[in-house]
């Protein structure tokens, strides 16, 4: 692949799937700002990156809560303001999965707080993002989803609905978008290794038997598509939703009893509620 020779902004870049999106662009050439709530955890990635070999004159880390209209603005124009334009946004910023609940039981404030740290994070990255790519004359925008938005996951309403809605919001962008030369592009993780560390062992064993590469995926296999998206190589590809979970979109959504039982029982799941 070519050298990428673009300035990039990176929400969620402290941590998880966010932190190897970043490593990968730096070590491809890109200048980088990374986004997120901790100042210090932002500050321990930065460490880690340039302990890696990143270039420290190509980093940089602004501190916002991206759910928040007035900080995501100022951070996207900080990322902006370091090489005087953007060429790619990439939203990895997300609550990664929320209440897991019969619908019948459904919390009303974590439901709000799974879309807001979703869905409006995203939209607001998108909107504020977007306007900078377009002054750009051009550019790409990735957001990261999950295939929790395409399957069918008893007791994860909230977080497939939310990522469901990012996935809606992205399509209608790319349509709208790309009369500006901006591209718009979702990557649907499968179940990656570093977010998901309180799993019950029934519960990975039935991810592990319903992926047909047999293996959780690594922050480093959702980075690499991000990195062609944002590239020269996908300039002509735009409005697309890529599943990148090991084949699992193959088979079925995993199976969340044995983690919701314990804590319903088997009546309140099938929603009979005292």
């Amino acid at each position: 692949m070519q050298e990428l020779k673009i300035s990039a902004v990176v929400t969620g870049g402290g941590s998880g799937i966010g932190l190897d999106v970043a490593r990968t662009l730096l070590a491809a050439g890109a200048t980088v700002t990374i986004v997120g709530r901790s100042a210090q955890r932002l500050q321990q990635a930065r460490r880690l990156l340039e302990s890696g070999g990143a270039d420290p004159a190509r980093l940089c880390h602004v501190s916002a809560d991206i759910s928040v209209e007035s900080e995501c603005e100022e951070a996207i124009a900080a990322a902006a303001a370091v090489t005087g334009g953007l060429q790619a946004v990439v939203a990895c910023a997300g609550e990664p999965r929320g209440q897991m609940a019969p619908v019948t039981e459904l919390d009303l404030d974590q439901w709000r707080s799974v879309f807001e740290n979703n869905v409006i994070a995203t939209m607001l990255t998108l909107k504020h993002g977007a306007r900078e790519l377009v002054r750009a004359g051009g550019g790409s925008f990735v957001s990261i989803s999950s295939i929790s938005a395409h399957l069918t996951a008893r007791f994860a309403s909230p977080i497939s609905s939310a990522k469901a809605a990012i996935e809606q919001l992205c399509r209608i962008a790319a349509v709208e978008l790309g009369p500006s030369d901006v591209t718009v592009n979702v990557v649907r993780p499968g179940l990656v290794e570093v977010s998901r560390q309180d799993l019950p062992p029934e519960m990975r064993q039935d991810f592990l038997s319903i992926i047909p590469l047999h293996r959780l995926g690594q922050p480093r296999d959702i980075a690499s598509i991000v990195r062609f998206l944002v590239g020269p190589e996908a300039r002509w590809l735009t409005g697309q939703v890529i599943s990148v979970d090991g084949g699992q979109t193959l088979n079925r959504a995993f199976d969340a009893t044995p983690w919701v039982e314990p804590l319903f029982g088997k009546d309140r799941m099938r929603g009979l509620v005292p």
